[in-house]
């Protein structure tokens, strides 16, 4: 048996396997690789959806973007409801994968994993709303069972991304390399707010998409801007 490994180490195969091994993809190379790939994922949703969304809101009739929804892109009897819902179902599977990202980019802390959660919640609601219509908006059609659970999963979506803001600028308070992000936090989450008690005391009927437009416009805008700053920084920062 020692008389095999001795011409190995003599003829130096065994440290030029290392070597090579060491010089090709250590394990802390990977993981920032493949780190990399999943924050490009939370770069590309929000452009993503916005394609989808004004692409099948031009070339559907008589939609309007400031009285009806998103959703009612995707509703039966819509021209293209399966190309709108198909957005959803991207734009949610990405943020699911940046979720992921961030928390690899934030470290294994316990506000990292909470922001972790919340947006991969934020995704899989995303993904649910693209995977059951809502209902027709024609009036009198009765509400279905699909239409209510694609209601549900938009509310919780609502909700919960203005919550991952917050947790979010906790992180971004404390963290020097990310206060930069502090501002861009504290406004959307004000004009959020605003939006909000606008839609519970005046009723937005009439403006229901620009109101959903407004809101998740400017989420999405700071969803790309901790995108685009957690790639440019390295790890656990």
């Amino acid at each position: 048996m020692t008389a095999g490994v001795v011409p190995e180490l003599a003829t130096g195969k065994v440290t030029e396997h290392n070597d090579r091994t060491e010089a090709g993809l250590p394990p802390n190379r990977v993981k920032e690789h493949v780190t990399r790939w999943l924050l490009l994922c939370g770069v590309l949703a929000p452009p993503l959806l916005a394609i989808f969304f004004v692409s099948v809101g031009v070339v559907t009739p008589d939609f309007s973007f400031i009285s009806e929804t998103i959703s009612q892109l995707g509703a039966r009897g819509m021209p293209y409801p399966g190309v709108m819902n198909s957005g959803f179902i991207v734009c949610g599977v990405l943020l699911i994968l940046f979720a992921l990202g961030l928390y690899l980019r934030l470290g294994r802390s316990v506000v990292a994993k909470a922001v972790w959660l919340l947006l991969a919640i934020e995704g899989i609601c995303i993904v649910l709303s693209g995977v059951y219509q809502t209902d027709s908006p024609v009036p009198g059609i009765t509400c279905s069972a699909e239409g209510n659970l694609h209601c549900i999963f938009s509310l919780i979506a609502f909700f919960v991304l203005p919550i991952t803001m917050a947790v979010f600028l906790w992180i971004t308070y404390r963290r020097p390399a990310w206060r930069g992000l502090t501002k861009i936090s504290i406004t959307v989450l004000v004009l959020n707010l605003l939006l909000f008690l606008v839609f519970m005391i005046v009723g937005a009927d009439r403006i229901a998409g620009a109101m959903e437009l407004s809101f998740f416009g400017i989420s999405l805008v700071w969803l790309e801007a901790v995108s685009l700053r957690s790639l440019r920084l390295p790890a656990y920062i």
